[in-house]
């Protein structure tokens, strides 16, 4: 069965502000977590609630939440990799 995907506003703004070409790339991805939300190279979030996840897609990170009872992936967060990334998560 497939996963609902919903984007956050604020990840829908950070992903219009990627270069095309990563755009892309990060779409392709996020479009991949309907099929499998906790694909090979995710990783558990641990400042976050649990169920979240990020992956990575070159320089960026995929925030997101999995909610396996509604079947649904909840994309909180697109953002190129250094200390603020996972904060404000939950929010």
């Amino acid at each position: 069965m497939h996963y609902q995907i919903y984007m956050e506003r604020r990840a829908e703004k950070a992903l219009a502000n990627l270069p095309q070409k990563d755009q892309l790339r990060v779409l392709v991805v996020i479009d991949a977590l309907s099929e499998n939300p906790r694909p090979q190279g995710c990783v558990p979030v641990k400042a976050a609630p649990k169920g979240t996840y990020r992956v990575r897609v070159g320089d960026y990170r995929v925030v997101y939440l999995v909610l396996d009872g509604e079947r649904q992936v909840i994309v909180a967060k697109v953002a190129r990799r250094d200390e603020r990334t996972y904060r404000d998560i939950s929010d």
